[in-house]
């Protein structure tokens, strides 16, 4: 399971991308091992995306706020069971 996060560099988002990522990787890193991994795409115009397998699963633009971490868990839980 590949998770993207896509963050705008001049809006200052690197934070809130690190935060999801740390989180990610602390709950499954090594629980799935070679078979999870996280990585940060940097971007402009306010983008924070974040994608699972090429599926884009969350958009700031849409939602209007940033994702919460127990959101995106929720849908790799469904992709592991």
């Amino acid at each position: 399971m590949r998770v993207r996060i896509v963050y705008c560099v001049p809006c200052g988002y690197l934070p809130q991308a690190m935060d999801l990522a740390r989180e990610l990787l602390s709950r499954y890193g090594q629980r799935l091992n070679k078979n999870f991994s996280v990585t940060l795409d940097t971007a402009d115009g306010g983008v924070f995306e974040v994608y699972i397998d090429d599926e884009r699963i969350f958009s700031r633009h849409e939602e209007r706020r940033f994702p919460k971490a127990e959101e995106i868990v929720s849908h790799i839980e469904k992709r592991i069971n």
